[in-house]
């Protein structure tokens, strides 16, 4: 009568199942940290120069304008990178320009002077991009 397994093991059934672990604990890692990035992807986005001066170009002001706030609030800001010189002023002078429309409307002149003097400092910073001011002053007459 046997009582148990009296062979020795296979030397090579034990390097492949030390081989079989090894792998499993590698894929194991690799969708971990694939799982990790696509989060990321998705929550912590910043807009790169490039994605704002296509988004301006466009004419898409707002959206600019709302990832300008989001990198700002990520601390990305001209000083830190200034290749974010250009499009930040830009929707810098967006956004003064809507302000001084309202309080221009509304008949407060110190707020209207002081959305008009934003409005200069972010058009001297424009550049070559202050084709764009002319633009988005048509914008606000309408």
């Amino acid at each position: 009568m046997r009582t148990g397994n009296t062979r020795s093991k296979d030397p090579r059934s034990v390097l492949f199942a030390v081989a079989v672990t090894i792998l499993g604990i590698m894929l194991a890692g690799l969708l971990i940290l694939f799982t990790v990035r696509v989060r990321e992807s998705f929550y912590s986005y910043t807009a790169e120069p490039n994605d704002l001066l296509r988004s301006l170009n466009r004419g898409d002001y707002v959206n600019a304008w709302i990832d300008t706030r989001e990198n700002r609030a990520a601390g990305i800001t001209e000083e830190s990178d200034p290749r974010y010189v250009l499009p930040y002023s830009v929707t810098d002078y967006f956004e003064a320009a809507s302000y001084y429309t309202v309080y221009e409307k509304n008949g407060d002149t110190a707020k209207t002077a002081a959305y008009r003097e934003q409005m200069d400092k972010a058009y001297a910073e424009m550049g070559e991009l202050q084709y764009m001011a002319k633009e988005i002053d048509e914008l606000f007459a309408e």
